[in-house]
């Protein structure tokens, strides 16, 4: 793995990629940001739509019109790891920059990723946070300070703020809606994204990278504004899918699991058992749990400067815990196979 030997930004090319499917207002908000930041004229933006729908093409061909640099590409609805492989075999740069079709960029994010790029050689890959947009509701600021928190997120709290200064970092602090890697590294693989993963794909391409060797790096101020979820459903829905992928990346690789993700696995399942158990010496983990959520919950209110958020923050806490955990365990009992009985099988040693 011999990475170029490059001495400015300006002699790199890049491509930004994104992926996008009935989210107009959204996308719309997301090109006119990356339009509007400090992209070089030689640049591409490859816009891929994952499923065909008139309303989306009709809004690209639109910014199409404004600017050459636009390559959309459309495709039969897929994962969005496939519709990721799609992107990044079309993609022609030595960077390429994965975006989310719900993000906003800063105007020097590209100048900073490729400053970064052709100053350190041996950095294969880059990323910072995704922050909540500062016009944001209450509910949705109140989301990503849950995200933010050690509580909260725990170890992969660094995909969701800003703090201390570029580091050498894994999958727990990179993201995919604000992540650049270069093409050469990924393209030589023969699935860079695993498509039958419903989320989290990044995680096991990153952990792959990083077991070869590959240099990646964090860095805090590479921003981009990522909007969060607005109701609680929603809230429940898009953490329950970070469980599901979880445990898939644990199948495809089991060392990359920790204490951190599986803990609320156990939570959820301790609180199940405890319709069952009525000892009070049973009871001392969920006070200790209860003591954790009301201090986590009040710095949380502080940190936004709005006491009240204080009772929502109760209920968003532990809905993160045990809606990641039953995710987890949803698709852990999901891949069980069946037998001819429909039965799950489960191997005995």
């Amino acid at each position: 793995m011999t990475p170029p030997r490059l001495t400015s930004p300006g002699s790199l090319s890049i491509s930004i990629v994104i992926i996008t499917y009935r989210r107009l207002s959204e996308l719309s908000q997301c090109l006119t940001s990356v339009l509007g930041a400090d992209l070089p004229s030689d640049a591409e933006i490859v816009v891929v739509c994952n499923g065909r729908e008139p309303a989306t093409s009709e809004l690209l061909e639109s910014f199409a019109a404004r600017d050459a640099r636009l390559n959309i590409v459309e495709i039969q609805r897929t994962s969005p790891a496939a519709a990721r492989n799609s992107a990044l075999a079309r993609a022609t740069g030595e960077i390429v920059y994965f975006l989310d079709d719900d993000v906003t960029v800063v105007p020097d994010l590209f100048s900073r990723a490729l400053m970064t790029f052709a100053t350190r050689p041996d950095a294969m890959v880059v990323g910072g946070p995704n922050l909540t947009p500062p016009d944001s509701a209450t509910f949705q600021h109140c989301v990503g300070e849950v995200f933010s928190s050690w509580f909260g997120a725990a170890t992969v709290r660094d995909r969701f703020c800003r703090r201390g200064g570029m580091r050498p970092a894994d999958d727990s602090a990179l993201i995919l809606c604000n992540l650049a890697l270069r093409r050469p590294l990924v393209s030589e693989l023969p699935e860079p994204f695993k498509e039958h993963l419903v989320c989290n794909e990044e995680n096991v391409l990153l952990g792959e990278l990083g077991a070869s060797g590959a240099r990646m790096l964090h860095d805090p101020d590479l921003i981009v504004y990522h909007r969060r979820r607005s109701n609680l459903r929603e809230f429940a829905a898009q953490v329950f899918r970070y469980g599901r992928g979880r445990w898939q990346n644990t199948l495809v690789a089991p060392s990359s699991l920790s204490l951190a993700y599986i803990t609320p696995a156990i939570f959820l399942l301790y609180l199940v058992s405890m319709l069952l158990v009525h000892s009070q010496i049973y009871h001392g983990p969920l006070l200790v749990y209860l003591g954790l959520l009301l201090g986590a919950s009040a710095w949380a209110a502080l940190h936004l400067r709005q006491p009240r958020t204080f009772f929502l923050f109760l209920v968003l806490f532990p809905l993160c815990h045990v809606s990641y955990g039953g995710g987890f365990l949803f698709q852990m009992i999901s891949s069980v196979p069946l037998n001819s009985s429909g039965r799950r099988v489960v191997s005995r040693t």
